[in-house]
């Protein structure tokens, strides 16, 4: 692997700068109130700098996506893998994980995320070789093959369906202003599903 040059190392500190700005600028203000001229502003960087790194605005939420997987794959999958507790609680602290991972990015940030998928909607949002999804599908089949979860059906398929209630929740979530508990509604939703797998 070639070793980074100090310009390419300025980029990446340069555009994590400009994301996490526009993060908490959005938390602050609403994304409908933030505008591409007051992120560069408060990150110190052009607007043409802004353009350099993330195609619009909406760049910045398609990049949430990218952060996540990356703090799942990193950070979340391992620190469960540690822990010496069944797999279907793995499971379940995994989903809850993503539940308060949206929380600390706000309301606002997610349901524009969700307007991304639908407007921007391509296989990426989808895929299952993503950070997240792949994580779910591991901890289902290590599940399988300790003999906690039935096998007769393939871990991608169950962890599709698990994602398909997660984002549902986080979906009604957004709808009601984030004023609905979606760690509850998780835990309960998910352990119902998994329980009609169990052996």
């Amino acid at each position: 692997m070639e070793k980074m040059t100090n310009r390419q190392k300025q980029a990446i500190k340069t555009k994590e700068r400009i994301y996490n700005i526009s993060v908490k600028l959005i938390k602050e203000h609403g994304y409908d109130n933030v505008k591409i001229i007051h992120i560069c502003e408060k990150s110190g960087v052009s607007v043409g700098t802004f353009y350099h790194h993330f195609k619009n605005k909406a760049g910045i939420i398609i990049e949430l996506y990218s952060i996540c997987d990356a703090y799942f794959s990193e950070n979340i999958l391992p620190s469960l893998l540690k822990l010496s507790n069944p797999y279907c609680d793995k499971i379940m602290d995994y989903i809850i994980h993503q539940m308060q991972y949206a929380i600390d990015i706000g309301c606002d940030c997610i349901t524009q995320l969700y307007k991304a998928q639908v407007t921007d909607g391509n296989e990426f949002f989808l895929s299952m070789d993503r950070g997240l999804p792949s994580g779910l599908c591991y901890l289902i089949q290590c599940a399988q093959d300790k003999g906690e979860l039935r096998n007769n059906v393939f871990a991608v398929e169950l962890a599709q369906e698990i994602l398909i209630i997660s984002r549902g929740i986080l979906y009604h979530w957004c709808v009601c202003e984030g004023k609905s508990d979606i760690i509850y509604e998780a835990k309960h939703m998910i352990s119902n599903y998994l329980k009609s797998y169990e052996i």
